[in-house]
């Protein structure tokens, strides 16, 4: 990010509900302004409660959250300047579009001229402007969820938090909501801090993603850092496909180092979150980056595997082998590269380089 000065800080921050275990574990995190940040992490991890602390609506245990430069764990949720985009999108059943996204207007008490302007702008934003006078139950997902952030956004908050916003809606729409959230934010510049557990989504959506795990930020960074970059083992299974190897250090020479496996055989990889030479580590490599055939003799690391399966998904196929101690290992390889004669059952060489290798911690 180019501001240096960061617009949102998690600063020690800690949540407890019973005084005992952590829900959130001694979080440290900048967000700048304009940035769209995404709190990725599987259920449990600490995720939403982050954002809740962040938006008012939970307490931290200990730590502070400042916006802006001003100290906000004190401020209630109403005075911190956040609009909040809820799963379940929170609308008011009783009230039309117009009414439910004039609320937040209404009740700072702005002037019905001003009201009536800027209700008209933010139903126009998401290309509503014809159905304020509908109600809430005569609309589908797909525009409720607009209408939740239409009602976010009309006050020109400071900071847009999103709860798993898009959770509800079925596949193609998801999909369409992603790519209007991600043009209303570059468009008008929001800050947004967005919470999920689809880390397509993370990807997707994101200027930079915090995987949590076990309340604790594993990571942060861009998606493809993220993807092509994993620091730890939970970060490289958590994010798209991989093949996890389990072994032990042989050898570590700088920023490379040799992992033996079960079977006795070495394979070389970077050295990037490891122990001391004897100790256990998890080898990870991605589907994409592992060749075939004459291609594998060239490779760093060269290991035979037996078919399992393989099955067509139109640009790529996607086969599964029994090999280095696993019986679920997975290589993706381009519809058009893919040799015909190779079936169920049969024995091949596959390999891939050093540079692809990454070698982490043992994943809990």
């Amino acid at each position: 990010m180019k501001q240096l000065t960061p617009f949102v800080q998690f600063q020690n921050i800690q949540k407890s509900y019973d005084g005992k275990s952590l829900i959130v574990k001694d979080l440290n995190l900048d967000i700048y302004r304009g940035e769209f940040l995404t709190l990725l992490g599987p259920s449990g991890s600490g995720k939403t409660t982050s954002l809740m602390m962040l938006a008012g609506f939970e307490t931290s245990t200990s730590g502070t959250i400042t916006l802006g430069g001003k100290v906000l764990n004190q401020l209630p949720p109403h005075k911190r300047d956040i609009g909040m985009v809820f799963q379940n999108y929170a609308l008011f059943p009783h009230m039309t579009v117009g009414e439910n996204v004039a609320f937040p207007l209404t009740v700072r008490r702005l002037a019905k001229s001003d009201i009536q302007e800027r209700v008209t702008n933010a139903l126009n934003m998401i290309k509503m402007g014809d159905i304020a006078h509908r109600y809430p139950s005569q609309l589908s997902g797909g525009q409720q969820q607009r209408v939740a952030l239409a009602r976010a956004l009309v006050f020109e908050p400071r900071l847009v938090l999103m709860d798993e916003p898009l959770g509800a809606l079925d596949k193609q729409l998801r999909e369409h909501m992603q790519l209007e959230i991600k043009q209303l934010h570059e468009k008008f510049g929001l800050t947004i801090v967005y919470v999920t557990h689809d880390q397509s989504e993370a990807l997707t959506m994101s200027d930079r993603v915090a995987v949590f795990h076990q309340g604790e930020i594993q990571q942060v960074d861009a998606p493809k850092t993220l993807y092509e970059e994993p620091k730890t083992a939970f970060v490289a299974q958590f994010i798209g496909e991989n093949n996890q190897i389990s072994g032990v250090i042989e050898r570590i020479e700088g920023e490379h180092c040799e992992v033996r496996l079960a079977d006795g055989v070495l394979l070389k990889a970077l050295a990037i979150n490891i122990g001391a030479v004897g100790e256990a580590t998890t080898v990870s490599v991605r589907p994409e980056r592992i060749v075939l055939g004459e291609a594998a003799q060239q490779c760093d690391n060269l290991v035979s595997g037996l078919i399992q399966e393989f099955v067509y998904l139109g640009d790529h196929i996607r086969l599964r082998l029994e090999t280095c101690g696993s019986d679920h290992f997975v290589v993706k390889i381009p519809a058009g590269q893919f040799d015909g004669n190779i079936k169920f059952g049969d024995q091949l060489h596959i390999g891939w380089q050093r540079e692809y290798t990454r070698a982490l911690d043992v994943m809990d």
